[in-house]
């Protein structure tokens, strides 16, 4: 309307609210229109990235590449069908529970509360998880069900903890052809167990195992699609460790802990239990080596591991930004909007770097992988900064010195030298072969300039240095010694 002045903040302290109140018109262009307009008005100087808005950012899908309407149109219809099965699955459950469902007394007990899986309603290849299956309650099991070696823990909660029993003839820890743990336990299962987690803290004393240490457990910490998936299958070829890619109760501790008032810290004795108990389930032979190549989120609870197991051998192995990061987004670029992204990522790293994050947020995929990876850096320099007992090493350095750094990692991890040969064969193959972020499968992006500055920034606020074309961060430290 006329004679209102709508960037009067002190009158009108919300811009869109006194927009939609005072419009008398409304007017509507075409964007290549508004392009147009903007690049002869010397608006535009730069390339830029497109991005798709919708109504709810949460429920959008946003792509950085240029998208044709039939795309966004598939888009949206892929988060309706992914709403609509949620919605669905959610009441096949609610009644079947209500028709099926254990009984006080059950739900109370010692032993394992068994149900069979009549349905996954798994929409998307990464979705896993109890909360996908529409279960059937079947029995009560004796909590030695446990000790079957086809049953391997899957899920965590702060109450229970999930396992299941996968098919017959499946060897879900051939690291090779399921490079991803927690997608082939899902895929497999056939029967879910749930027990208590008091029970599972009993069973453990029981049998001895919260007695030991750890020190038949390797772990391998990483950023991320740096060559540890890679790595886990050298070590797999070799049949000296079980390999457990990416176990998901890892996860549930990291998703867990990181939303607890207080943050993690060697001093957070409360802390040390669960952590503990994971890692004795997910290693329940005391005389089998067991190697555990982690989500690069895992990094987050380093602090807490060798406090809860003093034996267990750590690693970190890393990779310079620039590839890493085009590897992050020629996998998930396309896989969901930022917002998506922030509500799955951003609780899990350091509070210190969340607010950093929020005080200087671009709302790009690119830009958040970036901060998510330094901040994966920060954990591991700041965590190591008085500590030898961890080694690092980089993807780089594997490929240039393949024998001499498989023979020093080795080392470390307790495997000969005389397995060297037949692990380096693995190097010729896709790791991630048989999953949806194989090399066949992923898109082709790269990351921006922009975001790599955003790094150095963000690096150089937080300590982590990053030099070179390829943006290496070079004060890592405690670095693996080879030949």
């Amino acid at each position: 309307k006329p004679g209102v002045n709508i960037h009067d903040a002190e009158q009108y302290p919300f811009h869109y609210i006194v927009q939609h109140d005072t419009a008398v018109e409304l007017g509507r262009v075409r964007r290549q229109v508004v392009q147009d307009y903007l690049r002869e008005s010397s608006g535009i100087n730069a390339e830029y990235g497109e991005c798709y808005l919708s109504l709810s950012a949460e429920l959008s899908f946003i792509s950085n590449n240029p998208a044709s309407s039939v795309a966004r149109i598939m888009s949206f219809l892929f988060i309706a069908k992914i709403i609509f099965y949620a919605l669905l699955a959610k009441i096949h459950c609610f009644l079947l529970n209500l028709l099926y469902g254990p009984t006080k007394t059950q739900r109370e007990s010692n032993g394992v509360l068994c149900f069979d899986i009549l349905y996954d309603w798994k929409t998307f290849p990464l979705s896993v998880g109890p909360s996908f299956y529409s279960l059937k309650f079947t029995t009560v099991r004796d909590i030695d069900w446990l000790e079957r070696d086809d049953v391997t823990l899957f899920n965590v909660t702060e109450e229970y903890f999930y396992f299941v029993q996968t098919k017959p003839g499946v060897n879900i820890h051939d690291a090779e052809q399921y490079p991803f743990h927690y997608i082939v336990q899902h895929d497999t299962a056939v029967e879910l167990g749930r027990v208590r987690r008091q029970v599972v803290q009993d069973y453990l004393r029981g049998t001895g195992r919260l007695a030991r240490d750890g020190g038949n457990i390797s772990i391998l910490h990483s950023i991320g699609r740096c060559g540890s998936t890679l790595m886990a299958t050298m070590v797999n070829r070799t049949g000296q460790c079980q390999v457990i890619s990416e176990p998901g109760p890892l996860m549930d501790v990291v998703n867990i802990l990181t939303k607890k008032e207080r943050a993690i810290s060697r001093d957070a004795t409360e802390h040390y239990g669960l952590v503990k108990e994971v890692l004795l389930l997910l290693s329940p032979k005391e005389d089998r080596k067991y190697f555990i190549k982690t989500h690069s989120q895992i990094i987050n609870i380093l602090p807490l591991i060798n406090q809860a197991l003093p034996g267990v051998q750590q690693s970190y192995m890393h990779r310079a930004l620039r590839p890493t990061l085009n590897s992050f987004l020629r996998a998930f670029g396309g896989m969901g909007s930022v917002p998506q992204f922030e509500k799955f990522s951003m609780h899990q790293i350091p509070r210190e770097l969340q607010e950093l994050w929020w005080k200087n947020r671009v709302v790009q995929f690119g830009h958040l992988m970036t901060m998510t990876t330094v901040a994966n850096f920060y954990v591991y320099i700041k965590e190591t900064s008085d500590r030898t007992d961890i080694k690092s090493f980089t993807y780089e350095s594997l490929l240039k010195n393949k024998e001499a750094v498989c023979r020093s990692y080795f080392k470390e991890i307790g495997i000969g030298e005389d397995y060297v040969s037949i692990a380096l064969s693995a190097m010729n193959k896709d790791s991630q072969k048989n999953s949806v972020i194989s090399q066949g499968v992923s898109a082709k992006e790269v990351i921006s300039e922009k975001a790599l500055e955003f790094g150095k920034m963000i690096g150089e606020k937080i300590g982590v240095k990053i030099e070179g074309e390829d943006c290496m961060v070079v004060n890592v430290g405690n670095e693996l010694e080879f030949e």
